[in-house]
């Protein structure tokens, strides 16, 4: 979730304000009620790694450079620019990698929803979960993402400190434990959340994958089988371990409480007021038009009781998608939410976000435990016997935990990540340029969106185009061959 994300919201939450009024005290709290009895922030002090992170990051020293789009944990390494400056920032705030490495221990990020469940020392550095900014449960600002952005930025910065200054294993812990304090935020109950953080923690399997290949000589084989056997594994995202968000469904189910009369019917003023403005967000001059509309679809919309369960009913369709195995015939046919009747049923649509990107991105994430759990056993495999495997069955039982550790999510047969031992160079086309694989190396790939095996002939980041490269890391041949910075 970008900067610019939160400062919007902002404004559109004082709109909100003013159109809506504050939400019923009542209702306001229920819905806290039903998010932080959730077992996402439920638990003991022990089992929670919010307070210990915030407490470190309030005592942060500000980075050299602002974290963005420019620099963050995708863009720092020590070849950059500006190295020295973020090394000094990295090794002079040790604390921050001990609260890092204090959450090992833990489960759960623990952070309660609502602005008022924190302390004041929390809210006026930005580190809330805020549900109904501005009057209106339809705005929610998880603005501490903010502050999980700058703690990645500089766990990677001392991550790589440590490397370069020869503390392999500790760098490594680190690592291991930033990776950990990820896969808890994966956890929390929003899409917006989730997705943010699934995508924080795809890129910080990337670096660790840099790692492994960038330091090769420098980590033992039993480092590296602490990894692959171990430590990565453990990040499980697959359907069983990885929930779908159910925080948006808690909201929408408020929402539609707001816009209906005593009688359950929809109330056409409410209707006008909440949805023309929801509507007419991206062009305010067309909310006028939109108002009229809405009070005329709130004549024909049917009444509270049909509306919940056919909210129900999209998300409970949504939960079976999540469970069932890929490519499970039942994820061909239409969703509830596409099928869904886009007047009777209007409120429920614009009162919801679809969450079936959240679906995509979760491939994405498997892809990348998966491919790093393997790139570390093929490391331990090289670091024992000098060269490379023939074929990954050699890893398995030995290196690499072959039931939870191989599988991709883009193959429709459910098989194994794709691996190939190069006996010639061999070129891979990148959105940045073309890069090129010397012969004696290997490649892992998953198929990509597309489900055709390219022989790792062409890569994108999400697998949208050609395969997903995942070894060797595309990032560090890219900077290498002077792709990119």
């Amino acid at each position: 979730m970008q900067r610019v994300g939160f400062k919007a919201l902002t404004g559109l939450s004082a709109l909100l304000c003013a159109l809506l009024g504050p939400p019923a005290a009542a209702q306001y709290e229920e819905v806290l009620k039903k998010l932080n009895g959730d077992d996402t922030v439920q638990g003991t002090e022990e089992s929670k790694s919010f307070r210990v992170l915030f407490d470190a990051y309030l005592e942060l020293d500000p980075p050299p450079l602002e974290v963005g789009d420019e620099f963050n944990l995708s863009t720092i390494h020590p070849k950059m620019r500006d190295w020295d400056a973020v090394s000094d920032w990295a090794e002079s705030s040790g604390h921050m990698a001990e609260a890092i490495e204090k959450c090992k221990t833990r489960n759960i990020i623990g952070l309660p929803y609502g602005a008022g469940e924190v302390s004041a020392a929390y809210r006026q550095a930005d580190l809330v979960a805020a549900i109904g900014v501005g009057g209106s449960l339809r705005q929610n600002e998880f603005s501490y993402l903010r502050a999980m952005d700058t703690i990645a930025a500089y766990a990677t910065a001392e991550m790589y400190r440590r490397l370069e200054a020869g503390q392999i294993q500790p760098a490594l812990d680190l690592a291991t434990a930033h990776n950990w304090v990820l896969r808890q935020l994966c956890d929390r109950q929003f899409l917006g959340e989730k997705m943010h953080s699934m995508q924080l923690l795809i890129r910080a399997l990337a670096n660790f994958r840099d790692v492994f290949y960038t330091y090769q000589d420098s980590i033992e084989a039993e480092q590296y089988f602490e990894l692959s056997w171990y430590d990565i594994p453990d990040l499980r995202a697959d359907r069983n371990r990885l929930h779908i968000p159910e925080g948006d469904r808690v909201i929408s189910e408020a929402l539609l409480e707001e816009v209906f009369d005593h009688r359950e019917q929809a109330d056409p003023e409410q209707f006008a007021r909440a949805f023309a403005w929801i509507q007419a967000a991206d062009a305010p001059l067309t909310q006028f038009g939109a108002a009229k509309r809405w009070s005329m679809i709130a004549e024909v919309h049917g009444s509270l009781e049909a509306s919940k369960e056919r909210l129900t009913l999209i998300y409970d369709d949504w939960w079976r998608r999540w469970r069932v195995q890929e490519y499970d015939p039942i994820l061909d046919i239409n969703t509830q939410f596409v099928r869904t009747n886009p007047v009777r049923y209007a409120a429920v649509i614009y009162s919801m976000q679809n969450i079936q990107e959240v679906f995509t991105v979760r491939n994405q994430l498997v892809a990348a435990v998966n491919g790093s759990a393997i790139a570390a056993g093929l490391c331990a495999y090289k670091r024992t016997f000098g060269v490379y495997p023939d074929q990954t069955e050699k890893l398995y039982g030995q290196f690499v935990r072959k039931l939870i550790s191989d599988i991709d999510p883009y193959d429709e047969q459910y098989g194994p990540l794709r691996y190939r031992l190069l006996q010639g160079r061999h070129s891979v086309d990148t959105l940045a340029g073309r890069l090129w694989i010397d012969a004696g190396e290997c490649v892992v790939y998953g198929l990509g969106q597309d489900h055709q095996d390219n022989l790792a002939a062409e890569h994108s980041d999400d697998g949208a185009v050609g395969d997903l490269v995942l070894w060797p890391p595309i990032t560090v041949l890219s900077r290498k061959q002077g792709v990119i910075d």
